[in-house]
């Protein structure tokens, strides 16, 4: 059994120098490293890992979670024969593993409203979260039909006011203002655009995360705007464009900055 006297902190760090110091990093180097820090992390109490990379080696502890990272998905990456390429591939499949965990979470949930027992693979906290935020968004919707459909027999009742009105008005020869009209138009207006927007939410499964969001709401106002599906289509596409430029971006200065 390993204690944390019988790591080689010396190979730890010389390893992490080797690393850096080649123009084409060995994968199997990092790997070794991640399996040091695993093995490590594994002794410590809760807590104490950040304190002990910061006591003890010549990097940060966002090198050593890459590391850690590249270890624990070295079967998947065994063909990668640099370390930018390998960091890539563990990012894209730890984004699926969070993409398929939050689909799987989304189920669970779901299951729960429904029979009222938490299924198999429930996650304390985590999940209860999720299963909380999806209560208060029903409920959110909720008040909202509720409220449009007040607000949509006030403009019923108003108009048939305003029409008695008219008639008594006309009677006298005096021209009917529509003004109240128009102002009941474009409440509807709003409120068939607003059940759009959460219809749309609702029907593309934003994840709990996303869906009350300030950004999300502003691109589907935007998309909303455009007159066809033809243009909001090339809206996204635009989009996706610039974002995936921006990620890039990003990604060669966190490589950089490591």
């Amino acid at each position: 059994m390993h204690t944390l006297a019988t790591y080689n902190i010396k190979e730890l760090n010389d390893l992490h120098q080797q690393i850096e110091g080649k123009l084409r990093s060995t994968v199997q180097d990092a790997i070794k490293a991640g399996e040091i820090l695993t093995g490590v992390k594994d002794k410590l109490a809760h807590g104490g890992f950040l304190p002990w990379i910061e006591q003890n080696c010549v990097f940060g502890n966002k090198t050593a979670e890459r590391y850690m990272k590249v270890f624990e998905h070295k079967g998947k990456i065994v063909t990668v024969s640099n370390l930018p390429e390998a960091y890539k591939q563990v990012k894209q499949i730890e984004s699926v593993k969070k993409q398929t965990e939050n689909q799987r979470a989304f189920k669970r949930v779901q299951e729960y409203k429904k029979s009222g027992v938490k299924p198999e693979g429930w996650r304390k906290n985590t999940d209860d979260k999720l299963y909380q935020e999806d209560l208060d968004r029903d409920e959110r919707i909720r008040r909202f039909k509720e409220s449009a459909d007040a607000e949509s027999r006030n403009g019923a009742v108003h108009k048939t006011d305003h029409k008695k009105l008219g008639d008594r008005i006309d009677d006298a020869g005096v021209r009917i203002d529509d003004t109240g009209n128009r102002i009941s138009a474009g409440l509807k207006d709003l409120q068939n655009r607003l059940k759009i927007r959460e219809t749309f939410k609702e029907q593309i499964r934003i994840s709990s995360e996303g869906r009350v969001n300030p950004f999300i709401d502003a691109l589907i106002d935007y998309l909303q705007g455009l007159d066809d599906d033809n243009r909001r289509l090339e809206a996204c596409h635009n989009i996706i464009k610039v974002a995936k430029s921006i990620a890039k971006e990003l990604d060669r200065k966190a490589y950089s900055e490591a």
